[in-house]
């Protein structure tokens, strides 16, 4: 077994032992900073000036920190009070100590907040019935609400000017652009410390006198920026002559580019000096420089120097542009879009005042509040004086007498200052944290308030103390290694807001039990790279989502392999409470990733396979079938009138029927040419019918009576109550339950019971609510969190967001989509946002309608960039230190050689520190390890396509989508099988069963739903259905005959523009031709060039379009007839059809006997090319773009004279018209065919 003792390093026992100070632990992840907290705690309890623990205020981020807190004192107090060792006298205050925890105020700081308005809300006034908004969806309605009244009220009284404001901020798509700038608005007011305040500052600066220049915000805030740009990109261009200098190749190449950036660096900083607006743009414009000579390279020449200095010289352009967005305007017309900025943000700055005082209005209404009024109605309390006094202040400030606040580098503004109000003048505060780990800017955690405590602490004076914790008990030495690897490289003061010095990086620490040697595991971290194959015409042709999918897709099945291999080789993982190491079980493995984006099809593949997994908030609640038919059954018992989800329940197990006899309900309208009517209406018209199918009345008239009882009892109960009945009635519940992932499902479904309860018991009443609410979640695209099936102790995979994984530990860490792109919003969008420099907008004119970046905003974009590389940077600081032994990380490219130049390019300083300008650059984690630890000075080819690391432990190989292999695991509740010889009678029986031959096989395998293009394929030759089709990508959509699954496309190696893509576009250009004259060549090329532009096609599918060939269908008999019918035309006309099976089968897959046995039909559906419908009759054409020659002409027309057919057929019944021609025209050839002509 494990030796469980600690032993305390002479840091940790600061953190436990001193007093009399304010302390600032800054504790490296895995450094035991739980540990510390409960032991110093313990100590405070038993010192000689023994504290209680209801004279602790100790705060933390989240209610499972707090609960764990609790537990883990409670459990050390417990072993305390056992220990005979112990003076009675301390085992008995630490027994009263087990009484007193359960009201201790061990919480977050919204708990401890919500304890003290209980307790002094009558200091300011407030009404103590209220209830907390906990629900952020209920919260997200409430303030929606708020907004449609106010926006309501100002386009009611204030609409010229209000109008102005939304045209700023909403753009074309959709208007729900003011609301999202009102809404980050109220979330950044509301975390401020002083949000009136800031409200006010935010017009500030835009505001001048006479001219820019002259401004407050032009000379303080935006020259020192400059100026410190300047001066860096001097460096840069310092740097690079001196290289020139030293290296003769490099001076012949670039000394004249950078003698002239150095003149001209010279004249920008004299512009500087005039402090001048219009002076320094003039000076930037005129930034040109002489490009790199070209000589050819002399052979064997040494170009490391050259190489560096390109790159130099390639970054100055970039840095200039940067200062050129600063001036986008002569000061004149910069002057004028401030004006408007000034009127925009005033503007603004009002809507949102009245916005807060409507939703205060509703919350009031409601009594309700949210966790932001938690902080601010604490903050009044605490400050507002009864009778001179600070009542709740002196209250808190005599009872804490020691205050703990844990995550430090997680707190607000907010929560900053009730800390402040708390600790007034008493040493009494002991704050643990990690600027490294500072990971929730979203939630607008203020890491400079960590960050200006640790400066100031450094300096260790009386009241002030620092200790830094840097040992780290969790990880493997591998682990360590490579974290320190990474961050040595990548953090500093300026991108990361620390320096990754001695005092910051790791030093491993992890024990193991006496005789135990840790080098017999592996611990060897893997760095895998997925290369998909992406040719440049692929590329071309692709869509993102696709692409993002596919890549989803092979992650998912490389990390499935991976966890498959591991537990196949009973991989050995040290158990810390044996002491020894044993077999890999699911639950050592974590897998992390950025965001939960592929969880969906994670769970699928992972189920699939036998790899049993726990998802941590599974954001795809409504996406699962069993809730889409739910929420279609309250659907229609609200409105039964709505076809979508009344189609849905009929075809689901609670009525269950199938699409051929929703069709024959629906073909009792047939009369009527097209239909209006809703299906509801059909269905009780279809119960009236004297020859009605009776299994289908049977089912219609059941699943009625249930419908109208659920209407009736929906009226006179709670919706929670209703939802019961439904599981009780139709057996839904224990059906999804039967279902492969049953758990899953039915955890699904009493999960929506509990919403539906949660739902009315705040005050929200009724059904038609209820389902308002959901679409509201939808359309925003919110979700709710789906529940989990499985126990967190059961054997399972866990897969979470890193931000989900903080504060925990796995002996295994997979990280996944390494290559994800870092999300730009936060710097990119128009209207930026920042806790001390306020709003940066653009600003659009009303009269050019060109839109203008201001330089607040530019400015705001800056710091930006640097905060969200610098979160990223520390998110993936946190994903790394979960591993207690190995990391296994995924990443992904389409071109290994490109990454590597990449990698290759960067400067380290002096400092071991990587450039700004690489860092800067950088958007994913794979270039932050790759460039760190893959950079051609750290990197080894070890053998093909894998390389390994010169100073830590780790491999990084290509991996081919073609090598991942995905075999279901062997289920663990099943019990091995073996193989038995059976013998006698019953291997005959048992023969006779496999042997037997089903007499409608090939209704088994045809689905009761074609498409007229699928069913040409049965009129075609049999033999070309053996042997294929040329190109397979047409025949993919197949239902008749499918005999495989389209390989995925991160499988598949290459990809063209198939002649289906071909066709498909030729169909939709002619459906979109004018035809109010006979089209020419130019037409079409115009229309074509349109639907490029408007990305409809790619430029690389309309070159395939022969314009020629279109244009000569309109020279031809048809084409006229065409043009001269124009508005009897109707083009891409649907049609549906039931067949008889016999009409179907003309081989011999039906014959004697058993074809007139069989009397099942089938649901025909297509798209007719074109229907002119004359007074005499309907004419009928459909375009091919085959390949024609004399020799297959006549099998063309065989091949397509039964789809045409069906065509004639369905259109003639829906018409009641006879079809007077059928017209195949062959475009390749501009030749059309009459197959009724004789």
């Amino acid at each position: 077994m494990a030796n469980n003792k600690i032993v305390w390093t002479e840091d940790q026992k600061h953190a436990i032992n001193d007093r009399a100070q304010n302390i600032l632990v800054s504790a490296a992840a895995g450094s035991g900073k739980t540990k510390i907290l409960i032991e110093r705690i313990v100590k405070m309890l038993t010192d000689d000036n023994a504290l209680n623990i209801d004279n602790f205020l100790i705060a933390t981020f989240t209610d499972a920190a707090a609960t764990e807190m609790k537990e883990r004192l409670l459990k050390r107090i417990r072993e305390m009070v056992n220990d005979k060792t112990i003076d009675p006298d301390i085992r008995q205050h630490m027994q009263q100590q087990i009484y007193l925890i359960p009201s201790a105020n061990i919480s977050t700081f919204h708990a401890f907040c919500l304890s003290v308005i209980k307790k002094f809300y009558y200091v300011i006034d407030f009404d103590p019935n209220f209830r907390l908004l906990s629900d952020d969806t209920e919260q997200s309605i409430m303030k929606e609400q708020a907004y449609q009244n106010v926006i309501n009220d100002y386009y009611a009284n204030d609409f010229e000017e209000f109008a102005r404001l939304s045209d700023n901020f909403t753009d074309e798509k959709d208007d729900t652009g003011l609301w999202d700038v009102i809404d980050k608005i109220y979330n950044f007011a509301v975390t401020n410390d002083e949000t009136e305040k800031w409200l006010d500052g935010l017009v500030k600066p835009y505001e001048f006198n006479q001219t820019f220049s002259d401004s407050d915000f032009f000379q303080n805030s935006l020259m020192p920026v400059i100026r410190t740009k300047v001066s860096e990109l001097q460096l840069d261009i310092q740097h690079g002559k001196q290289l020139c200098d030293a290296d003769t190749l490099t001076e012949k190449y670039l000394d004249d580019s950078f003698t002239d950036a150095t003149n001209w660096v010279k004249k920008m900083i004299t512009a500087l000096e005039s402090n001048n607006y219009d002076t320094i743009r003039t000076q930037l414009n005129e930034y040109k420089i002489a490009d790199k000579k070209r000589f050819k390279l002399p052979e064997d020449s040494d170009t490391t120097t050259l190489d560096q200095a390109v790159v130099i010289k390639g970054g100055l352009k970039g840095s200039v542009d940067e200062l050129k967005a600063f001036f986008i305007k002569p000061e004149a017309g910069i002057n004028d879009v401030l004006k408007d900025a000034q009127f925009l943000i005033s503007k603004l700055v009002k809507v949102e005042r009245s916005y807060m005082a409507e939703y205060t209005r509703l919350k009031i209404n409601n009594h309700v509040i949210d966790f932001n009024d938690l902080e601010h109605l604490t903050v009044q309390i605490l400050q507002q004086q009864v009778d001179g006094h600070n009542v709740a202040a002196n209250f808190y400030q005599h009872k804490f007498r020691e205050m703990m606040v844990d995550e430090y580098q997680d707190v607000n503004a907010m929560q900053e200052k009730i800390v402040q109000l708390l600790k007034i003048d008493h040493n009494n505060l002991f704050m643990v944290g990690d600027i490294k780990q500072s990971i929730y800017g979203f939630r607008q955690a203020a890491p400079y308030i960590f960050t200006g405590k640790y400066d100031e602490f450094q300096k260790d004076t009386n009241d002030d103390k620092l200790i830094q914790l840097s040992k780290n008990f969790r990880s493997s030495l591998d682990v360590v290694n490579f974290v320190n690897d990474v961050f040595k490289k990548i953090f500093d003061k300026r991108i990361g807001d620390i320096d990754y010095d001695d005092s910051s990086k790791l030093v491993h620490g992890k024990p193991y039990a006496d005789g135990f040697d840790p080098k017999t595991l592996d611990t060897e971290n893997e760095f895998n790279i997925i290369t998909l194959d992406k040719s440049d015409d692929n590329k071309k042709n692709s869509n993102n989502d696709d692409d993002d999918r596919d890549k989803g897709k092979a992650l998912i099945a490389a990390t499935a392999q991976r966890i498959q291999q591991l537990m196949r080789s009973h991989y050995q993982v040290y158990d810390n409470d044996l002491g020894t190491n044993r077999d890999i079980r699911y639950s050592d493995i974590a897998i992390l990733s950025r965001t939960s984006s592929y969880n969906t099809d994670l769970i699928s593949l992972f189920t699939k396979n036998n790899i049993p997994v726990m998802v941590k908030r599974a954001e795809n609640y409504f996406q699962t079938s069993e809730l889409m038919v739910m929420i279609s059954m309250l659907n229609i018992i609200d409105n039964p009138y709505q076809d979508v989800p009344l189609l849905a329940v009929l075809r689901s197990p609670i009525v269950h029927l199938n699409e051929e006899e929703l069709a024959q309900i629906r073909l009792l309208d047939k009369d009527e040419g097209i239909y209006y009517e809703n299906y509801y209406a059909t269905i009780l018209k279809y119960l009236q019918k004297s020859d009605a199918d009776p299994d289908i009345k049977d089912k219609l008239e059941n699943f009625l009576v249930k419908l109208n009882s659920y209407r009736d009892f929906a009226n006179q109960n709670s919706l929670a109550r209703l939802i019961w009945k439904i599981y009780q009635e139709t057996g839904f519940l224990e059906y999804s339950a039967g279902m492969p992932g049953g758990k899953q499902r039915a955890a699904n479904l009493h999960a929506l019971y509990k919403y539906a309860d949660s739902y009315e018991s705040n005050n929200s009443k009724g059904l038609h609510q209820f389902l308002i609410f959901i679409q509201k979640l939808r359309k925003s695209n919110k979700d709710l969190t789906q529940p989990s099936s499985i126990e967190a102790t059961d054997d399972t995979v866990k897969v979470m967001t890193i931000h989900g994984s903080k504060g925990l530990e796995f002996p295994i860490v997979i990280l996944m989509d390494l290559k994800g792109k870092f999300n730009s919003k936060d710097y990119t969008a128009a209207t930026l946002f920042d806790s001390k420099l306020g709003i940066g907008i653009k600003v659009l004119n009303n009269e050019s309608r060109l839109v203008y970046s201001t330089a607040q905003r530019q400015m705001i974009s800056d710091k930006r960039k640097l905060a969200s590389l610098s979160e990223n940077m520390r998110l993936l600081y946190v994903a790394l230190t979960r591993a207690e032994q190995k990391l296994i990380m995924f990443g992904s490219t389409t071109d290994p050689e490109k990454i590597f130049d990449k990698w290759d390019t960067i400067e380290v300083g002096d400092n071991g520190v990587i450039d700004e300008g690489s860092r800067s650059n950088t958007n994913s984690f794979q270039d932050l390890i790759g460039m760190s630890t893959m950079s051609e000075n750290d990197r080894k080819l070890e053998k093909d396509q894998t390389y390994i690391n010169k100073n830590c432990h780790l491999k990084m190989k290509f991996i081919s989508p073609a090598d991942i292999e995905v075999e279901p695991m062997a289920d663990s509740n099943s019990a091995d099988s073996e193989t038995v010889e059976l013998s006698g009678l019953f291997k005959d029986s048992v023969n006779k069963i496999l042997d037997f031959k089903y007499d409608y096989q090939k209704l088994v395998e045809t689905t009761a739903y074609q498409s007229v293009s699928e069913i040409k394929d049965i009129f075609a030759d049999p033999i070309a259905g053996e042997m294929g089709d040329y190109e397979p990508e047409a025949k993919q959509n197949t239902r008749y005959n499918l005999n495989s699954f389209a390989r995925p496309q991160f499988l598949t190696t290459t990809k063209k523009i198939t002649s289906a893509e071909i066709g498909s576009a030729t169909h939709l250009v002619l459906q979109k031709i004018k035809l109010d004259k006979t089209p020419q060549q130019e037409d079409f090329d115009e229309l074509i060039q349109d639907m490029v532009n408007n990305k409809q096609m790619t430029s690389e599918l309309a070159d395939k379009i022969n314009t020629e060939n279109l244009a000569g269908l309109y020279q031809d008999k048809l084409g006229q007839m065409i043009v001269d019918n124009a508005e009897h035309v109707s083009r891409e006309y649907p049609v549906s059809i039931l067949m008889p099976v016999q009409d179907l089968f003309k081989n011999d897959d039906l014959t004697g006997e058993l074809k007139d046995k069989v009397t099942d039909k089938i649901l025909v559906h297509g798209i007719i090319d074109g229907v002119i419908e004359l007074p005499e009759g309907i004419i009928i054409f459909d375009y091919k773009t085959d390949h024609v020659t004399d020799q297959n002409k006549s099998e063309l027309i065989a091949k397509y004279s039964g789809q045409l057919n069906l065509y004639a057929k369905a259109i003639s019944a829906i018409k009641h018209k006879k079809v007077l021609h059928e017209y195949l025209y062959f475009l390749k050839i501009t030749e059309a065919q009459d197959l009724l002509e004789k």
